[in-house]
């Protein structure tokens, strides 16, 4: 792995991160530009550079952002404390006005900009930088960044822009060069990742990016983020249940509402029905595929019965993991000019969805029990599975970062043990 700590007599910097992967990807671009400059601070001692990669997909993200920056100013004195990221993008004024910060860097050329003053460049003549992702046995790859919807109550377009694919050969290198590192996993990430290569010269699609990233030699394997349902092809569910493992067989597939009114309202370009037929036919093609989704709970038009027809899809769905989380109302967007529901009542929907979402997991992972998976060792003492199941590994410890075949139990407490196969 990149080396991640610091070193007698060196400047020191930290990278707190809040949001998704794409924000865990640009963090450890930052880390890894800074790792020849820079170490980073051990735990629990100020360091001289500080950077917040902020979120601003919810109210709650932002508050905690400018919770962070406060905190971390009291812990670090001394450091110079710069704030990149989504909520930096929307509101630069803004945080330019807290008297705790020192730098706001809304878009890249900002941020390598800064890093440049403290001596951070990109790799020159075919050396590539690897970000460093802190010794983890997984790697984020970015092939994507931006999106083209134009979903009601996200802000996420506004601040992040419109779709850019990464050029296949830059993302081919990139994988090259994360393998080189040591990384045997690598999770393809970006704001819209289905979205990939239809803004490129010939309008490639995602299931040709990943052709061409698993014609790479080694022993690895691909992971893909989040894919909208229409980008949930026969060609990529083909992918995933021939790969042999090199694509994981895990998808999630965001849903937001089982209900065509509420899905309307949010301006999702699919309906229920369609959402459904995606799933069931990934479940069919990939036999044990872990499908996962992203449910909106609370939208502002989302009524009792709405809701029922959340639950009844997730229901009745083949779906394993579920991400739920409540309205947030964005500024600028549409949905933002609506009456919201009443907490208490979107409190109590959101208890029932991640009640249903445990349930879920665990009849998936139930349906595992006895199967060898290929399960990659983490640290820690756990492997996670192709799958996206999570196991403690029994039988004494293994080297992380190593692929083992492993059979899975649900013991009493309803954690999972893995025992080599």
């Amino acid at each position: 792995m990149p080396p991640s700590t610091g070193a007698p007599g060196r400047r020191t910097y930290r990278i707190v991160t809040l949001g998704c992967k794409l924000n865990q990807f640009d963090s450890a671009r930052v880390a890894g530009l800074l790792g020849g400059r820079a170490g980073a601070a051990p735990e629990g001692e100020p360091a001289d550079l500080v950077l917040l990669n902020s979120c601003t997909v919810t109210h709650r993200a932002d508050r905690e952002a400018r919770r962070l920056l406060r905190q971390l100013r009291r812990e670090n004195p001394a450091a110079t404390l710069a704030v990149m990221g989504c909520a930096a993008r929307r509101d630069a004024p803004g945080y330019a006005a807290m008297t705790e910060v020192d730098e706001v860097l809304p878009r890249r050329e900002e941020v390598d900009a800064f890093l440049a003053r403290w001596g951070a460049v990109e790799g020159r003549g075919g050396c590539r930088t690897v970000p460093d992702f802190g010794g983890r046995t997984r790697a984020y790859l970015k092939v994507q960044e931006g999106c083209d919807l134009a979903c009601s109550y996200c802000v996420v377009p506004s601040v992040r822009g419109p779709s850019r694919s990464v050029p296949p050969e830059e993302a081919a290198a990139d994988l090259h060069a994360l393998l080189e590192a040591g990384y045997r996993e690598v999770v393809l990430t970006g704001i819209n990742t289905g979205d990939w290569g239809r803004d490129l010269p010939g309008r490639g699609r995602l299931p040709d990016l990943v052709e061409a990233l698993l014609a790479e030699p080694g022993d690895f394997r691909l992971r893909l983020n989040s894919v909208e349902p229409r980008r949930v092809t026969a060609r990529l569910l083909e992918q995933v249940a021939s790969s042999g493992g090199r694509l994981c067989r895990h998808l999630q597939v965001p849903l937001q509402s089982g209900s065509d009114a509420v899905l309307r309202a949010m301006k999702r370009n699919y309906r229920a029905g369609f959402y459904r037929k995606v799933l069931e036919e990934a479940a069919a093609r990939a036999p044990g595929i872990g499908l996962g989704a992203d449910v909106l709970v609370g939208f502002p038009t989302e009524t009792p019965a709405d809701f029922e027809a959340t639950l009844r899809l997730v229901e009745a769905s083949p779906l394993a993991f579920l991400h739920a989380f409540s309205f947030s109302p964005r500024p600028g967007t549409p949905a933002a000019s609506l009456r919201p529901l009443p907490p208490v009542e979107v409190a109590a929907r959101m208890r029932a969805l991640r009640s249903l979402g445990r349930e879920r997991a665990e009849r998936f992972a139930r349906s595992q029990e006895g199967r060898t998976l290929r399960a990659l060792v983490l640290s820690g003492g756990e492997v996670l599975a192709d799958n996206y199941l999570t196991a403690r590994l029994e039988g004494g410890p293994a080297e992380p970062n190593v692929f083992l075949d492993v059979t899975v139990a649900v013991e009493p407490d309803g954690r999972l043990a893995a025992v080599r196969a």
